[in-house]
This record gives structure tokens, C-alpha cells and sequence, in this order.
């Protein structure tokens, strides 16, 4: 692989696409979902040999699932589209402007970040989501897909080539590559055409992403997200909140790994555990814990800061409202937490105080998505805080400059 000529092709492409008009971008995508809709069955194809593939060489089952890119999976990226193409175009918006007393009008215009970098493991779908946010937001990106994915990412990248023809843009604005580890490095320095890096997968990938990039890089780190019960939670309302966050999707980062209730829930907490197992929950608890609730293993120091992305659930009993949150900050990956309260007061003290990406109320940790929050997807959920927070929508894909307008305005010596 030629990484300096992708570079090149890639940059010389986001000066075109950061130009392109609203509705030639919306043409592609339109195209993307055309091409999508008349290819499901060569990708399920693609995808199962992908998937045979992995199971060969022994993919743990839950890189397995996420590998998993068939017709419902295909349809859902279909309906993504759609709504991307209906979301506004942050390119070239102006905001915050004000009169200065000099008589200038300054204001911020939204402007594409250039060319990114994304690296991440199975997940064919990012390969569709994160070509369609960069697209949208007038961005060139280099898609470098995992091993496991190459069949299914290889089609959907041709895809994309017809989609950007179709629309008059340059093929190389989404270009998926498959690279070894020497061209991944290799890529990471080339800062002359590349402006930002953004890998999502496990822990080793990231840290090797951050480690090597002389490029800045935004994190989609772990998800250690918590739910905590407070003094004036309603029960109903946290069993159900509880069973959702760690439920639905337990291997997605959004997932719940540990459960907080107050000490004065605590009596309640028997009923909950056993509703967890009953689920197929593994839970794990504090001293405290193990004492009221039958069948709870032992939690160590380490469970606090695990991202099980599994059936299994950390359990703590804390003092109050303060104990819960110094135990969020302390062990949690800065992603989403929960709170479930009827207490108004405590509910802001939560809101403010608790130092993550996305914090909720009465909600369950499965709305952190993009789609839920209005983005109609997300590229990711960076748990970084520059120079985004939370999912990644098209307005995160952008940057800003000021924009100045005078009347014969001159500086005085």
C-alpha cells in the first residue's frame, strides 16, 4: 500500500468535498442508500465468509456479533442515510455574532476539519456511518477497517467510489484501505495530509493509536458507565432502568457495568439482585452487598474499573448522593452515567457535578446514541474533552474560524 499517495489523494479530495454544495453531498448519500438497498445480498454474502472467516481463526463471540452486517443491519444503515441526508449542513454556518465597539461584526463560521483517520475493529457498519458523517460535514476520510471485515468493508468501500462519482465528488473523499500494521504506523505521520485520527475498538488499539500518532487523535475509549440508585429513587423505575442499561446490548460501551444504590435503598437491593440473575447476570458486589443478596461473588478493587461489555454487573452500597459521585469520578471512564431520583436537587447535583460525556436522569445509559440524541448517528463516542465530548455528530466533524466583516475598518498605530 502506497499510505503517502492515499494521504495525498485524501487531502487533495477535502479540498473539493469542502466546497461541494448541500445537495451534492445529500446526492451521494441518496445514491449510498440506492446502491445499499440493491447490494443486501452481496453483502450478507461478503459478510457471512467474513464472519466463517473469524470463526476460524477464533474471534472471541463478542467481536463476532459486532462483525455482524446482514439485510436488518443493512436496512437500519439505509434509514441512517435517510436521516443524515435530512439533518442541516453545519458546513459554512455562522454563529455567535456580535457587534464590537469598533463597529465590526465577528462571528464563528463552521468549516470541515479536513482529512480523518479512522481506525476500528469489525463493525462494518462504521464503515457506512462514518463515510456519511464525513461526506456531510465536508470532509475526506480514510477508512481502515479490521482484518475480520475486509470482504464486507472492501464492497461497501467500492460503493462508495460509484455513490461520489455519481455525484460529481472525487472518489478518494471516503477511501476504505487495508493496511498492516508498518502502513497503519506509517499513516499516523503523515501530518502534511491528515488532521485528525479517530480509532475505536478495544483498549490495545487505542493506546497504540495515541502512542504512535503524531497526528492528534480523538479517544472512543471504554465505557465504565454506572447507574446509580438514589435515597429518593423510585424502585420501579430503577429496576427497569437498571435491567435496560445492562440488558439490551451488554457489549456495546454505553452498556451499565456498575450499579450504586444508597445505603438507604439498600433493603430493596435483594429483590434487584435477584432480578439481575434471573436475567443471566453475573453480579459481583461489595462486602455490604454479599451480605443482603444470596449468590453475589466478591467484587475487587479492579471490577470498579472493568468494562465487562458481558452479562456481568459491579455492585457497590454507597453512603449518600456524595459517596456515588467520587465513586463515578474516581473509577469511571468519563462516558455515561445515570442516576434514577425522584429528588429534583439531587438530580442537578448529578447533572453538574459528575464529570462524564453524557449524564442522564431517570434514563436509561442506552440513550448515549446518536440517534436518540438527534445526530441520526454518530461516528463515535469520544470520551476525550477536546475537542469533542460525547457522540460525534456532523457539528463535531467541524471546526470553526472567525469571520470578521468592516466598513473601511483600519487599525490606528
Amino acid at each position: 500500500m502506497d499510505i503517502k499517495n492515499t494521504g495525498k489523494r485524501a487531502k487533495s479530495a477535502s479540498m473539493q468535498i469542502a466546497i461541494a454544495s448541500t445537495e451534492q453531498k445529500n446526492a451521494a448519500l441518496g445514491k449510498m442508500s440506492d446502491l445499499l438497498a440493491g447490494n443486501k445480498k452481496k453483502l450478507a454474502d461478503a459478510n457471512r465468509k467474513d464472519i466463517e472467516a473469524g470463526r476460524k481463526v477464533g474471534l472471541p463471540p463478542n467481536l463476532l456479533g459486532r462483525l455482524v452486517f446482514d439485510e436488518k443491519k443493512v436496512e437500519s444503515r439505509i434509514q441512517s442515510l435517510h436521516k443524515i441526508i435530512g439533518l442541516p449542513d453545519p458546513v459554512g454556518q455562522i454563529g455567535e455574532l456580535e457587534r464590537r465597539p469598533n463597529g465590526l461584526m465577528v462571528g464563528r463560521m463552521r468549516v470541515p476539519i479536513g482529512v480523518i483517520l479512522m481506525i476500528y475493529e469489525a463493525r462494518p457498519h462504521v464503515t457506512v456511518n462514518a463515510g456519511a458523517f464525513a461526506l456531510k460535514s465536508g470532509n475526506a476520510i480514510i477508512l481502515k477497517g479490521g482484518r475480520e471485515a475486509k470482504r464486507c468493508n472492501a464492497l461497501i468501500g467500492r460503493l462508495w467510489e460509484e455513490a461520489l462519482s455519481f455525484a460529481g465528488l472525487p472518489a478518494a473523499a471516503v477511501q476504505c484501505v487495508e493496511a498492516n500494521h508498518d502502513e497503519v504506523a506509517g499513516m499516523l505521520q503523515l501530518t502534511e495530509y491528515i488532521d485528525l485520527v479517530i480509532p475505536r475498538g478495544g483498549k490495545g488499539l487505542i493506546r497504540s493509536v495515541v502512542a504512535q500518532s503524531k497526528i492528534p487523535v480523538i479517544k472512543h475509549f471504554e465505557g465504565v458507565c454506572h447507574v446509580y440508585i438514589d435515597d429518593d429513587a423510585d424502585m420501579g423505575k430503577a429496576t427497569r432502568i437498571t435491567l435496560n442499561s445492562k440488558l439490551l446490548m451488554p457489549g456495546v460501551c454505553n452498556a451499565a457495568e456498575t450499579l450504586l444504590i444508597s445505603q438507604k435503598k439498600s433493603r430493596d437491593l435483594p429483590k434487584l439482585v435477584r432480578v439481575l440473575q434471573k436475567a443471566g447476570v453475573e453480579v459481583r458486589g461489595c462486602e455490604k452487598t454479599r451480605k443482603l443478596a444470596a449468590g453475589v461473588k466478591p467484587a475487587s478493587e479492579e471490577d470498579w474499573r472493568t468494562e465487562y461489555l458481558d452479562k456481568v454487573l459491579a455492585v457497590r452500597i454507597v453512603k449518600d448522593l456524595d459517596q456515588a459521585i467520587r465513586h463515578i469520578n474516581t473509577y469511571g471512564s468519563g462516558h455515561t452515567d445515570t442516576v434514577v431520583t425522584e429528588n429534583y436537587t439531587h438530580a442537578n447535583r448529578f447533572l453538574r457535578e459528575v464529570d462524564s460525556g453524557v449524564v442522564l436522569v431517570n434514563a436509561s445509559t442506552m440513550f448515549d446514541d446518536g440517534e436518540e440524541l438527534g445526530m441520526g448517528a454518530e461516528i463515535g463516542i469520544s470520551t476525550d474533552k477536546l475537542h469533542a465530548r460525547g457522540p460525534m455528530g456532523l457539528r463535531e466533524l467541524t471546526t470553526y474560524k472567525f469571520v470578521v466583516s468592516g466598513e473601511d475598518h483600519i487599525k490606528e498605530a
